[in-house]
């Protein structure tokens, strides 16, 4: 964990997770530079959480590092109550968390599940080009017409990250899956794969003489439809942050993605303010056009809302957080954004 503190009185923090390893697109922004970009803009801590990934830190490793270091940012950093009363938290303050791509879908993790009502947690999300959705590039793949330099080391990346398919359909490692169902079924892992971290350790000492099969494409899933889920429910306690995210259409399904998960968190938004019926759940054209006109303006005003509480910047370009002019003008853009919604 990186800290970068603000020497100032403080009720904010901003919690970076970096890009995360072996991506292609473009020359990434060093991360010590681009935690320098936003602390110029915030007048808060910013903390970087250097979470473990690769061939012996696997998936959900990186999730329950982000989680732990979460758990220390508040305990840690967040200033306390002057007064403590039992049922409530002893610490105040306002979080706000950023990421590019496996970082991006980890930040989207921790916004969809800390951000309890009375608590203090996350407010704010800022994601460029985020991984949202692992089950997605099978899918994908098996559409001759697409052309996406990102799909293939994407998918390669996967296999090498997730020892298990049942690890990539976790809603915490595909956050895409809190707001909508999977649209494949998980399929069965290779026999040969170890299932526990003991036995995978050993296979790494022996790998020069054995080698562990990777799934086919034909066996990895079977496509179903996707659905909408009601998340988050009002039982969850939970109270959506404010996103901010930008995509790039270089990169076809990276910027599916974005849109997709924009889509997704605007129509969640418009449920979580909904105190009747129709306010909970994705309404279909006819449903809207058998409302009374205060019912359409009603549903009118709380998609305006969702919109300005879910944003979506897109460029022609890449769209990362990248040592490009335009890749850090969208960095301090984003430090601009993340200052007005903390404050």
């Amino acid at each position: 964990m990186t800290i970068s503190p603000w020497r100032g009185t403080a009720s904010a923090v901003l919690v970076y997770l970096p890009r995360g390893p072996h991506l292609p697109g473009g020359n990434g922004l060093d991360s010590t530079i681009l935690v320098q970009l936003l602390a110029q803009k915030l007048p808060c801590h910013v903390v970087q959480i250097n979470y473990r990934l690769g061939n012996l830190h696997m998936y959900p490793a990186p999730v329950h590092d982000v989680l732990k270091g979460y758990d220390w940012i508040k305990e840690h950093l967040l200033p306390k109550r002057s007064i403590s009363r039992v049922g409530r938290s002893e610490t105040v303050g306002r979080v706000a968390v950023c990421g590019e791509l496996i970082g991006g879908g980890l930040a989207a993790m921790l916004a969809l599940t800390e951000c309890r009502v009375g608590q203090p947690g996350i407010v704010a999300a800022a994601l460029s080009s985020p991984l949202v959705d692992w089950v997605d590039f099978q899918h994908v793949l098996s559409k001759p017409a697409e052309s996406d330099a990102m799909i293939a080391p994407l998918s390669d990346l996967r296999k090498s990250l997730f020892r298990k398919p049942e690890h990539y359909f976790d809603p915490f490692a595909s956050p895409m899956l809190f707001l909508r169902s999977a649209g494949h079924t998980v399929p069965p892992a290779p026999p040969d794969v170890p299932t526990n971290d003991m036995d995978y350790l050993i296979s790494l000492n022996r790998q020069d003489s054995v080698m562990i099969p990777k799934p086919s494409l034909e066996e990895e899933s079977t496509p179903l439809k996707r659905t909408a889920t009601r998340y988050p429910t009002p039982a969850l306690g939970l109270r959506l942050p404010a996103f901010h995210l930008n995509a790039g259409q270089k990169s076809p399904i990276l910027y599916g993605q974005a849109e997709e998960f924009t889509r997704r968190l605007r129509q969640a938004h418009v449920r979580q303010a909904g105190q009747v019926d129709f306010g909970r759940k994705v309404l279909t054209e006819d449903e809207i056009d058998e409302m009374n006109e205060s019912d359409k303006q009603e549903v009118a005003q709380r998609e305006m809302e969702a919109r300005e509480k879910v944003e979506l910047d897109v460029s022609h370009d890449s769209g990362l957080w990248d040592d490009s002019v335009a890749g850090k003008a969208r960095v301090a853009k984003v430090g601009q954004w993340l200052r007005k919604v903390l404050q």
